[in-house]
């Protein structure tokens, strides 16, 4: 009868369901008529799902991030960004990638990170005669970097599942995250001597000086959330919370863009990004449980450890199966459905699971700018105004751009385990 849970979830994701949906449904129709378990399982699993301490690190970033964004942050490290590298052949692109670096260490989300920047940039590119499909995907890949430098959605869930440190997954993501936004600029390097795109400015210390002096405030930000979890005075929870009253602070005296009657929209903007996760991680819950009960992730073991017991073949197993995946599964979802299955696979194969969810959220993350449900080439076509299609002449570069990254930190571990080995273990 388990065929009938996955028949069920193919055919609602095809007719569009929201996954969430999709999920839960294809569990009750399963629980109905597949067992005699009591449908009270479901609100129980769902609310086990949700209750963990650390994923109130969710809202509580998702919050953080909406009050550096509105108070006025995105200008200004798109200033000193623009100070630091718009001197660089394709000044703009170079700008729009360190800008999103910059700003994935505030949001933790890809999303906001990608609509950010690119409502900026996009339309300066546009002036500058940069193609509209060239500009969505430098925005929209340079956009997935924000779920993998910290802090970081999607790891916050992952260290949930697999009851592991959010820190450690932070300080995982640091150096995977500087070499993805380092392959991006590079090829962009190339593109732009290519096509002789312009650079922007010319190299001024005193500039530069000057536009870190107004965006110091706002990367102060990341700057306590990650020296509180080095230093253990507080946990990841703690410091999305200290987050949240930096932003307010930042937001409200100091750059004074945000009214107190802003507030409000503010905070219920957030609470709607929130519940869109939340709903999935509640759903996911339930679906996770039922994989457990019909012990899938046994069966999917012991087939994979029937072909091949070597460590190096099953990395790149999973790396296919996380892209291929990424591509069709918001990543939220696919952390939590994978999670239970993968690692204890990893564990038998002495993967540190730091590792494990490092490289499957990076994964994941270029997951974010694939066709079809790429949510953040979705926002930067939206923004530049073209459809999703037409990106495809750049789009496959800063992607693989991005997946020789992938492959690099997948079998260079120590990439990913230097910090947290340093600060943590």
């Amino acid at each position: 009868m388990i065929i009938l849970l996955f028949i069920c979830l193919f055919l609602l994701l095809i007719a569009n369901v929201p996954i969430s949906m999709s999920i839960g449904v294809s569990s009750l129709i399963y629980l109905i008529l597949g067992t005699d378990v009591p449908l009270t399982i479901i609100p129980q699993r769902m609310y086990n799902s949700t209750e963990a301490f650390t994923l109130l690190a969710v809202p509580l970033f998702i919050l953080a991030g909406n009050l550096m964004d509105k108070g006025g942050l995105s200008k200004k490290i798109v200033d000193f960004s623009s100070a630091l590298v718009g001197y660089i052949k394709g000044g703009l692109s170079m700008i729009a990638i360190v800008a999103a670096m910059f700003f994935a260490g505030i949001s933790g989300s890809s999303n906001a990170d990608t609509a950010a920047i690119g409502s900026i940039l996009i339309p300066a590119m546009k002036k500058k005669n940069y193609e509209s499909s060239l500009a969505a995907s430098i925005i929209s890949t340079a956009g997935s970097i924000g779920v993998i430098i910290p802090p970081s959605i999607p790891m916050v869930v992952y260290a949930s599942v697999a009851n592991v440190s959010v820190g450690e997954m932070f300080l995982g993501g640091i150096i995977p995250g500087i070499l993805a936004g380092i392959s991006l600029m590079v090829l962009s390097y190339i593109i732009a001597i290519k096509i002789n795109l312009p650079s922007e400015s010319s190299f001024n210390l005193r500039t530069i000086w000057t536009t870190f002096k107004g965006a110091i405030i706002a990367l102060g930000m990341p700057l306590i959330v990650l020296g509180g979890l080095f230093s253990g005075f507080f946990t990841a929870t703690e410091a999305a919370a200290v987050a949240v009253g930096y932003s307010f602070f930042v937001g409200v005296f100091i750059y004074k863009k945000i009214k107190i009657s802003d507030l409000p929209t503010i905070c219920l903007d957030s609470a709607v990004m929130t519940a869109i996760p939340m709903l999935v991680v509640a759903t996911v819950g339930i679906f996770g449980w039922i994989l457990a009960r019909e012990q899938i992730p046994a069966l999917i073991e012991s087939s994979l450890f029937s072909l091949t017991t070597n460590k190096y073949i099953l990395l790149l197993l999973f790396n296919i199966l996380f892209l291929i995946v990424g591509t069709f599964l918001e990543s939220l979802t696919a952390i939590i459905l994978l999670t239970p299955i993968i690692l204890p696979i990893t564990n038998h194969l002495g993967i540190d699971p730091i590792f494990l969810g490092v490289m499957m959220v990076f994964n994941l993350a270029i997951g974010m700018s694939t066709p079809p449900v790429g949510v953040t080439l979705y926002v930067s076509c939206s923004i530049a105004g073209i459809e999703l299609h037409h990106t495809f002449k750049y789009l496959f570069l800063y992607i693989g751009a991005m997946v020789v990254i992938l492959f690099i930190i997948t079998y260079t571990p120590g990439l990913i385990m230097f910090f947290p080995n340093m600060f943590m273990k």
